[in-house]
């Protein structure tokens, strides 16, 4: 549980960073061991607030439970940092579109600051005319071609661009004080690392079609071992990262939600209230002392080092929701509306001080999150 803390552990840092992952699950957190070696604590107990990025980052960039809209306006942890602020996103959904440029003094993402020639022709063309078509229809016959000779790009911003654009800005603005937020893709379906047992053009669409329910057994053990080594090659990555910043930096490192691997045969982050979806790898570095349990909500009142939103430092229950599903998680046990089960081994238990959380939550203000069609295709739920 929390204790008293001194000042600085809970005054704004000089220097800070939030470093986010789409889909990692927090079983998986054990092969990142340079990240964990560098995190000076490692919180078992983190939740997501959904299943789903929509409905994860309003929580962790705004302190609030989404809405369906996107960022809440005027509730960006940045703007609780007086001095440089810096996002590099790499997942569509984390765009200015959708409310995450705010505060920011330097945002790029794949939508209005595009980095690839793909990115970069969405935003000139409109999308359904028959310009975007022909130049849509035209990449794709370009990536077919350069997939035969072994060419074809990773299916979104590898991490090691990121990392080494944003060091860049550190240097070029020459700041002692600073804000950052980096979000990688990786281990984002469709799993396609470097040095895989096959080809990442194979690697793209044996993810997919596994995703789709149509893979073979052979298939699907391929597909846990692309994952696997997505993991493991943003670790190696992130390692530059930890060793360029300063070393009183403040640091959150979280999941935005986990991922399933064909427990049950499902695949992915479908809407679901599990465990593996939930539980969210979590770590910080010269951050305040926290709680037993530890939600995404709480993420803007670690790093200003005061209350944002509704997070807190001292958190007993953690909840979830997904249009009109919900879940409530304590140190021990997960409760949905199929019942309470241990979080150790999913067996059921009683929970009664649990059950009567999870009966007062209320997620009628977190709807099914909303997003343009066009960004879902170009991550690939459509």
């Amino acid at each position: 549980m929390t204790t008293d803390t001194d000042t600085a552990s809970t005054e704004t840092a000089r220097t800070t960073l939030l470093v986010t992952v789409d889909s990692l699950r927090a079983d998986r957190f054990d092969e990142m061991d340079r990240t964990r070696d560098y995190l000076e604590e490692r919180h078992p107990r983190a939740f997501a607030t959904s299943t789903a990025t929509l409905g994860s980052f309003p929580a962790i960039v705004g302190g609030e439970y989404a809405t369906g809209d996107g960022l809440g306006r005027a509730t960006s942890v940045a703007s609780e940092f007086d001095c440089r602020r810096i996002a590099i996103t790499t997942n569509h959904l984390l765009s200015a579109e959708y409310g995450y440029a705010d505060a920011f003094d330097s945002f790029t993402s794949p939508k209005g600051s595009g980095e690839t020639l793909k990115d970069k022709g969405a935003i000139i063309l409109e999308r359904g005319t028959l310009a975007y078509d022909l130049a849509s229809w035209g990449w794709n016959r370009y990536q077919a071609v350069r997939s035969r000779f072994g060419e074809i790009e990773k299916s979104f911003r590898p991490a090691d661009d990121v990392i080494e654009s944003f060091l860049a800005e550190l240097e070029r603005e020459d700041r002692d004080e600073w804000f950052g937020w980096l979000h990688f893709m990786e281990p984002h379906h469709p799993y396609d690392p470097d040095g895989a047992s096959v080809g990442r053009a194979e690697a793209q669409r044996v993810s997919r079609r596994v995703l789709s329910g149509r893979g073979s057994a052979d298939d699907e053990d391929l597909v846990r071992e692309l994952y696997r080594r997505e993991v493991a090659e943003l670790d190696r990555k992130l390692a530059r990262l930890w060793e360029a910043i300063p070393d009183e930096t403040r640091v959150v490192f979280c999941a935005d939600h986990g991922e399933l691997l064909g427990e049950d045969g499902l695949w992915g982050h479908p809407g679901e209230m599990r465990p593996e979806l939930l539980h969210v790898p979590f770590g910080t570095r010269n951050a305040p002392d926290l709680g037993e349990v530890v939600s995404l909500i709480d993420v803007p009142t670690i790093l200003a080092g005061g209350e944002h939103g509704v997070g807190t430092l001292d958190r007993e229950v953690a909840f979830a929701a997904y249009g009109e599903k919900k879940a409530a998680m304590n140190a021990d046990n997960i409760a949905t509306s199929e019942g309470i089960v241990r979080l150790s081994d999913g067996d059921p238990a009683s929970d009664p001080a649990l059950e009567r959380q999870f009966d007062r939550f209320d997620p009628a203000y977190v709807v099914t999150e909303d997003a343009l069609q066009e960004d879902l295709e170009d991550l690939g739920y459509a």
